[in-house]
């Protein structure tokens, strides 16, 4: 896949508004600074902004985020509660994202608490910690604890609109195109 096609598949949830963000990584020699940056341009036409961190291990991660619905989940007081006890100062959701992303650059272990941000529920997040990835009830995009009718429908709807998406985008439609093509569909599912 080009790095456009990667963006497109792995964004597309945030696109289309089904998902707070999305994060994905690509090798070094795949990224495309300028590609990011013209996409970038993309993502605040659409009112997502986006970060990306070099790694030490020769891979680059992008997240994409919808702004103001992480601010919304950072603001729950359950959610505040736990990001303070993992070392988070929260004075807002920008300053949280900064943090989230230097813990992906400098900790040798991954950060889980991103799921939080990714749209996971905070009981999977905390009990995927608890068991370290292990006994979960279902396991698909994310590791579910709690919920897993609700985590097989959300997972069939993510994989549905990237999948759409993709093929939108390969037939060479524009995001926007893409974007009201989805919103069609998913009101007939």
């Amino acid at each position: 896949m080009s790095f456009d096609q990667l963006m497109i598949h792995y964004t597309a949830p945030s696109f289309c508004g089904i998902k707070p963000a999305n994060l994905f990584s690509v090798s070094c020699t795949q990224f495309s600074n300028g590609n990011y940056r013209e996409w970038e341009k993309i993502f605040t036409l659409k009112g997502l902004n986006s970060a990306f961190k070099k790694l030490q291990n020769g891979r680059v991660v992008v997240l994409v985020y919808n702004r103001l619905w992480v601010s919304e989940i950072v603001s729950n007081q359950y959610v505040k509660e736990y990001l303070s006890l993992k070392g988070y100062s929260l004075q807002d959701d920008g300053s949280f994202i900064t943090q989230l992303m230097e813990r992906l650059y400098h900790s040798s272990c991954f950060p889980h608490e991103i799921g939080i941000v990714l749209g996971y529920p905070l009981e999977d997040v905390i009990s995927f910690e608890r068991f370290s990835g292990k006994q979960c009830k279902y396991c698909g995009v994310w590791k579910c604890y709690s919920d897993v009718e609700n985590a097989r429908f959300y997972e069939n709807k993510l994989r549905q609109c990237s999948y759409l998406c993709s093929k939108w985008f390969d037939l060479g439609y524009s995001v926007d195109q893409i974007v009201e093509n989805y919103r069609k569909v998913s009101h007939v599912a």
